[in-house]
């Protein structure tokens, strides 16, 4: 681990708002209880999480089972059916041996999956193998009735709605996304096609910077109300008003990925105008439903009441693990076809690997980003929904593994932890 990755959202005294600091070390894993977080009739200002600091330490261990309370969110309902059923099973039962399984630890260190679940913020482990549920721990107050923030692993959602409308007919990949969404016409995204904004090779700039709070992802952030705008910054207080201040590029699209979290947005944008359905609704009628959820999901909404799609959505782990295994078999939920095959399995595909580390990340060498999701299948057949603070769905359709990992990590970007949940991944693998 680099000591200049270590940037940790704390309260500014003075304003009570997150602002990034560096520190030396990571802070110890208190529990939200240990920290005495939202305690009290009120709580004293220094414990009260609101939406100028919940992403900071240690609201942050408190808000991300909490997101509906923060602010405006809709909700995606569950199975009116029957819920697709986890049968439960003891690693051992098949043929998965966790016993004497090791992690490296950040700086070489080796750590029991009990330290490291600890060491990593961990909220949530659930591992389904083979079809049954083998782990399922919960720590932080988090149960399994419980809602976590998905951050990012929201986009992999919006790139299965997009498919499902490619796949209907409604819009094709070559499409632009003006041909869906005139408003965008005279910005950085005139020239970006469906299939360039699926997979981020849209060109358009964008700096996705959690470390300095005048980047692009920080002004966004405030636009679709995730938090408050920096002082005396004009900031767009909606996803489409924001969509259209990127007036900017660096390279032709479909180029060259670089990650940018308005891209699903305007995806998301296109898609609706194209289909002429809501986000949640969408969400409900084409995944959660017909998957049989057991539990209501949810989406954060902007002060237009448009869903965050790029990292909005909240989820129990459980049904998390019921989309990873959606999306590694095929589209199956059991015995029922739920999303065309075609459509989980472009996904599963991935793209075309850098070998030099992906989109600038030199822990990620040998991924892709395919259809708003991470991918290494080529180094070692897995890919993986993956959102801030720690949210993983790690999927391996050939060793039949889905790995659902939720937390609430002080840093918010995850190359802090790449190395580690990669020390992780393998040793569940090689016991597979």
């Amino acid at each position: 681990m680099r000591d200049a990755l270590l940037i940790v959202q704390q309260v500014d005294a003075a304003t009570g708002r997150s602002r990034p600091v560096p520190v030396d070390a990571l802070p110890e894993p208190v529990t939200a209880e240990e920290a005495g977080l939202m305690v009290g009739s009120p709580p004293p200002p220094d414990r009260l999480v609101n939406r100028g600091n919940w992403l900071a330490w240690p609201h942050v261990r408190w808000s991300l089972t909490h997101v509906d309370e923060l602010g405006p969110s809709a909700r995606i309902e569950r199975s009116r059916g029957p819920v697709w059923e986890l049968p439960r099973a003891t690693p051992a039962d098949t043929g998965l041996d966790l016993d004497g399984l090791l992690v490296e630890g950040h700086h070489g260190e080796v750590w029991t999956l009990d330290e490291m679940l600890y060491r990593t913020y961990t909220d949530a482990f659930l591992v389904v193998h083979r079809g049954q549920v083998v782990v399922e721990r919960y720590f932080n107050g988090m149960g399994p009735a419980t809602r976590h923030a998905m951050f990012s692993m929201t986009k992999t959602v919006t790139g299965v709605l997009a498919l499902l409308a490619i796949e209907d007919g409604a819009m094709g990949l070559g499409d632009l996304l003006v041909d869906h969404v005139p408003e965008l016409a005279g910005t950085a995204w005139e020239p970006v096609a469906v299939e360039h904004a699926l997979d981020m090779t849209d060109g358009v700039r964008f700096v996705e910077d959690y470390s300095d709070p005048d980047s692009d992802i920080m002004r966004y952030s405030a636009a679709v109300g995730f938090s408050r705008p920096p002082r005396n910054a004009e900031v767009a207080d909606n996803i489409h008003d924001a969509l259209r201040t990127f007036t900017e590029r660096d390279t032709r699209s479909g180029e060259t990925f670089l990650y940018k979290s308005a891209a699903s947005d305007a995806l998301a944008w296109a898609v609706a105008r194209a289909t002429g359905g809501r986000w949640p609704d969408q969400v409900a009628e084409r995944i959660w439903q017909p998957m049989g959820a057991e539990h209501d999901a949810a989406v954060f909404l902007d002060q237009r009441g448009l869903a965050v799609s790029c990292g909005g959505m909240s989820a129990t782990a459980a049904d998390l693990a019921r989309f990873g295994l959606l999306l590694g078999g095929s589209g199956r939920a059991g015995d029922r076809q739920v999303l065309p095959a075609a459509v989980a399995d472009d996904i599963a595909r991935g793209g075309e690997p850098d070998p030099e580390g992906l989109g600038g990340y030199a822990t990620r060498a040998g991924w892709s980003f395919h259809r708003q999701c991470w991918n290494m299948s080529h180094l070692m057949g897995a890919f993986m929904p993956m959102g801030v603070h720690g949210q993983r769905i790690l999927i391996h359709p050939g060793r039949e593994l889905v790995v659902v990992k939720l937390g609430s990590h002080p840093v918010t970007g995850n190359v802090v932890t790449d190395e580690i949940h990669d020390s992780l991944w393998q040793g569940l693998l090689e016991r597979c």
